[in-house]
Formats: structure tokens, C-alpha cells, sequence
């Protein structure tokens, strides 16, 4: 019995390498070593990974690259190449953030922000069905008119428990 994958991430990271490749209109895997095709595969590497829940195995290669070099690139290159206008704007344009004139380290300081928020909403939503992620957007009337209606199903319900409880024969040997 070996692991088993639980979700493919296959879709969201074509939707990322496409959304570069036509903005750009490069091919990020390609093997140019040069500094406007590491950005891209950079930018790629970070919006993967505040994007997916994928592993840095599957995403690295989607671009003909190896997951150590997503860890050098996280480790070394994400601060340096997202102070860049034209990445930074990409970024931004794909995740829907509206460009604001601010010194780009509050910048980054917002990004990291919001991509921090959509991946920890995507990890408490991990384990949940979609009723009750969906729950979880519902406004609060919306939530208390739900909770009435599902108490009602649960009342039409007749619960039986079982009968735990034993009674005690004593049986011994008479010596009358």
C-alpha cells in the first residue's frame, strides 16, 4: 500500500504557466538561463505556491525543472525578483490585486498578506465538503435560518440508543 495522492494540482498550475507564457509570450520552459526567463520561471515558482497547495516536485516540473530549484529560487531569488514593476504588476494582475502607488516593500508586505490569507483558506477548507464550505460563507441570518431548518430534519429523526445497561444474575452453588 503506498501514499496516495490526495488532489492534482494540474489544472490551477497550467492556469498559472498559461496566464505567464501569454502575458509575456515566452515559453517558461524553455532552457534560456536568461534573467528575464528566470524571473518569469521565478514568478511562476511564487504564484504556484501562494495559488496551489502542489508540491514543489509537481510544479517544478510543469517546467522542465527540478524542486530544488523552487527552493533556491523561494530561498534566494522571491524578495529581489517581485521588486520588479513588471512582475510584480503580472502578480497582481492575475491574483486580482489593484495596483496602488506605495513603496514596493509595503507592497510586497501586502502581497505576502493576501497570498498568506488565500493559502490559509485553502488549508481550513482542506478536509470540509463543499456544504460545509459553503456554510462558511453564508452570512450570519443566513446561518441561523439554516441551522432551524437542519434542527427540524434532525427532530423528524427517532434516535434509538442502544440498551447498555445489564441486570446481574447471581448463580452460585446451593448447599441446602
Amino acid at each position: 500500500m503506498g501514499r496516495q495522492k490526495i488532489k492534482s494540482y494540474d489544472k490551477e498550475l497550467k492556469e498559472v504557466y498559461d496566464f505567464i507564457n501569454e502575458k509575456f509570450r515566452v515559453n517558461i520552459a524553455d532552457k534560456v538561463r536568461s534573467n528575464h526567463y528566470v524571473d518569469l520561471r521565478v514568478l511562476y515558482f511564487k504564484m504556484s505556491l501562494d495559488y496551489t497547495l502542489a508540491s514543489t516536485t509537481e510544479i517544478a516540473s510543469l517546467v522542465n525543472r527540478d524542486y530544488s530549484t523552487l527552493i533556491h529560487a523561494r530561498n534566494n531569488l522571491f524578495d529581489y525578483t517581485m521588486s520588479k514593476k513588471h512582475i510584480q504588476e503580472a502578480y497582481n494582475e492575475f491574483f486580482g490585486i489593484e495596483n496602488k502607488v506605495e513603496s514596493s516593500m509595503t507592497t510586497l508586505t501586502r502581497l505576502r498578506q493576501i497570498a498568506d490569507t488565500k493559502r490559509m483558506e485553502k488549508i481550513n477548507n482542506a478536509g470540509l465538503t463543499d456544504n460545509e464550505v459553503a456554510y462558511r460563507k453564508l452570512t450570519d441570518s443566513q446561518k441561523s435560518v439554516y441551522d432551524q431548518r437542519a434542527e427540524l430534519i434532525l427532530k423528524s429523526f427517532e434516535w434509538k440508543e442502544y440498551n447498555s445497561t445489564f441486570e446481574t444474575i447471581n448463580v452460585g452453588i446451593s448447599s441446602n
